[in-house]
């Protein structure tokens, strides 16, 4: 089961953070998905007293929802120890029909790659460099199905000779350090023990007589006996080498379960390589990828609540697939690849919307859930004073508040002077508390909005200077701050930006400098965004 991610709008206010979480909890609950509450940004103090009150977490922070290599299905690794024998890596590769094996070490973090072609062409160039190599004891045994009689050396070293000759011609090719590869000829295996034969490979699973084992002990050689025959043993020697004198180990091109995909695609047209491992963040094999996993994959999956532009959205949204919308604001033109559930209802808050929907499903959220529902009302109709607030919105915040066991104006009061509170906050996190942009008509506009019971002060001035360095650098047409004071029922508005006689237009007032009070303006969504809109649009 695929994660479906809930996400509210980049800045969140507690609306936006308090209806992920409740329709999170209301998608588990009736549809048995998994669905996750994410935040775009970081929780205001508003927001963090709610979620306190109710001992809930707040939502995983997430930074874009772009497609990673983690959200797709490559192939589980084939991986084998560096040690371990080619012989044992071939028959892998043959039994999964695997074209590529991941070496790794014993923490299972990658050392090197290995493909089928790699290992066809050691097999043939190291039959006649065999004695360049260090062939583990144990990957003898391994691959020839031996067995010791007297143990020496743990590894094969030098050159291998085979007795298929005469005795005389053997041992006369016999130098300190050898390996003898011998059938049962007990004069030829004495003579090479005595003439420096460190290893005698005894083929045809012929027991050593007593002399033999003796003079091994004696000459601190090490004899193995094997059940193949001579040909097949002389075969089969050199598959014993380990990975690691095969493997390809510098400049491998790997990929992070966390890259994403788009970068993947990139580095992949650049190399012609079947498969490319994937590693976690210590180097550990999760799987291999190939040209064909990114071909056609599965887009991470999110819902929006609270928004539904796409300038508020999180970032990568063009690269995932939307299920969902349920949204209280006007339709800013978002686009789809397919049809979708878009609830957009004229009421003040998203999370009266999402109780709605438990009412139709025959669910009673759970007190917590309630206790979030109702605070995200209660802030975003500043109590019921807000004229976005409708009768649903109030209907449903005190049923809500019933499940909660909270009084509204007593909840209300706390909750808006824990987060009206700016004592130690800076400049910019003043202004980006509740942020939102929107473009109309080819106009950029961003309009913050921070709810306070006390006076900015001098921070006024700060403000301004910060708000029209912000408009330059990001090449904002317009930037507002509103200072509401939901007690008298007003908002201080500051801007930056050249169009001063747009405003005075919008709202019907005289502007000399760069701020204006407006009496009983308090909702940004529909008391200053549409008579903007409306000055744009006539101009």
């Amino acid at each position: 089961m695929s994660t479906i991610y809930v996400s509210g709008h980049k800045n969140p206010d507690t609306d936006s953070i308090c209806s992920a979480i409740a329709y999170a909890n209301l998608k588990r609950r009736s549809e048995n998905i998994e669905a996750i509450p994410v935040r775009l940004g970081p929780i205001n103090r508003e927001t963090q007293f709610v979620l306190n009150y109710f001992n809930v977490k707040e939502p995983d922070l997430i930074e874009n929802v772009y497609t990673q290599v983690s959200d797709i299905s490559y192939d589980k690794p084939l991986t084998i120890k560096e040690n371990a024998p080619m012989y044992e890596a071939w028959n892998m590769l043959l039994d999964k029909n695997f074209k590529t094996i991941a070496i790794v070490d014993e923490e299972n973090r990658l050392k090197g790659v290995a493909t089928m072609g790699d290992l066809a062409k050691a097999y043939l160039t190291s039959s006649q460099e065999l004695s360049n190599y260090s062939i583990p004891i144990k990957n003898i045994l391994k691959t020839l199905n031996g067995r010791i009689i007297v143990k020496n050396e743990d590894f094969i070293k030098g050159d291998i000779i085979v007795a298929a000759m005469q005795t005389d011609y053997v041992i006369g090719k016999i130098r300190d350090g050898v390996t003898l590869i011998v059938e049962n000829r007990e004069n030829i295996q004495l003579e090479s023990i005595k003439n420096g034969a460190k290893t005698i490979i005894i083929t045809g699973d012929s027991n050593p007589s007593d002399s033999v084992i003796k003079e091994a002990k004696k000459y601190n050689s090490t004899i193995i006996v094997v059940p193949c025959d001579t040909f097949d043993t002389i075969k089969l020697i050199n598959q014993c080498l380990p990975m690691s004198h095969i493997m390809i180990k510098d400049d491998i091109v790997t990929f992070k379960d966390s890259d994403y995909i788009d970068d993947v695609r990139q580095t992949m047209l650049k190399y012609r390589y079947r498969n490319f491992p994937v590693v976690n963040s210590e180097g550990k094999v999760l799987g291999l990828l190939a040209r064909r996993h990114i071909l056609n994959y599965e887009r991470k999956k999110i819902i929006l609540v609270d928004h539904n532009e796409l300038s508020q959205a999180v970032d990568g949204i063009e690269d995932a697939t939307i299920l969902e919308i349920i949204d209280h604001h006007r339709i800013g033109g978002v686009e789809t690849n397919q049809p979708i559930l878009f609830r957009n209802q004229p009421v003040g808050c998203s999370s009266t919307i999402i109780n709605k929907i438990f009412e139709e499903r025959g669910l009673i959220p759970e007190r917590h859930i309630a206790g979030l529902m109702c605070a995200a009302i209660l802030s975003d109709t500043l109590v019921f004073k807000s004229p976005t607030c409708t009768p649903e919105d109030i209907r449903a915040a005190r049923k809500l508040s019933e499940i909660a066991e909270i009084d509204i104006e007593t909840f209300g009061k706390q909750m808006f002077e824990a987060g009206t509170s700016l004592k130690g906050k800076t400049v910019e996190e003043i202004f980006y508390m509740d942020f939102k942009e929107f473009i109309i008509n080819n106009f950029k506009i961003g309009i913050g909005q921070v709810t306070t019971l006390s006076s900015v002060g001098n921070l006024k001035e700060d403000l301004l200077k910060f708000m029209e360095k912000e408009r330059k650098n990001k090449n904002y047409d317009m930037l507002l701050l509103m200072l509401t004071d939901i007690i008298n029922e007003g908002s201080l508005v500051l801007f930056a930006g050249n169009h001063k006689d747009l405003l005075a237009k919008a709202f019907n007032i005289d502007i000399t400098d760069n701020n204006f009070y407006l009496p009983y303006v308090i909702s940004r969504k529909k008391q200053i965004v549409p008579p903007i809109a409306k000055a744009i649009n006539s101009k």
